[in-house]
């Protein structure tokens, strides 16, 4: 196995074991809710997935310990400046879209794995808009990188978070021209 393969199964563990801690913050007045797996030590730090958190909430989350947030929503999604508002409050910020064209990319998978890799050992909070691209993602990444079979990528990206049958739509379309396996 290679260098590079050990990194992105150590990186895709820890989001699996630790890293995938799905919850829903919506503000300061509400707590943490999440779905922690069962777990192991993480190798690149803590990863959460989550849906939109209210602009109060990022003054919260730097408070909860958090150093980085990964956007995966497109720019036109944006309703208030979420990098201003996350830098403001300490956080390392990074706006990557998933989709393109209503599409999952290579480019966008790799984009957004590599700003885990280049975090490494921090508290990363990797949103969209209600958790199931951040989900998807996730699938990708492990049918992409890991070498899972389409279903059982899936299969994880439902546990992490990914409800929406149309965001599965487009995840089963990416697997399949990737020539993923079931």
């Amino acid at each position: 196995m290679t260098k590079n393969r050990l990194i992105a199964l150590s990186v895709i563990l820890s989001a699996v074991i630790l890293g995938l801690l799905y919850f829903r913050f919506y503000g300061p007045a509400k707590e943490f809710t999440y779905l922690q797996p069962e777990g192991l030590p993480a190798a690149y730090g803590e990863l959460y997935f989550s849906g939109q958190p209210h602009p109060s909430g990022f003054k919260n989350l730097k408070a909860r310990g958090f150093d980085v947030v990964i956007n995966i929503r497109g720019p036109q999604e944006m309703t208030f400046d979420e990098k201003a508002v996350a830098e403001k409050n300490g956080l390392t910020y990074y706006n990557l879209p998933l989709l393109h064209d209503g599409r999952i990319t290579d480019s966008a998978v790799t984009k957004i794995f590599d700003a885990i890799k280049q975090n490494r050992g921090k508290k990363i909070l990797l949103h969209c808009t209600s958790g199931n691209r951040v989900a998807s993602w996730f699938g990708a990444t492990l049918a992409r990188d890991m070498g899972y079979g389409r279903e059982k990528a899936i299969a994880l990206s439902r546990k992490a978070g990914m409800t929406n049958a149309g965001t599965e739509k487009i995840l089963r379309a990416y697997l399949e021209k990737s020539g993923k396996q079931p």
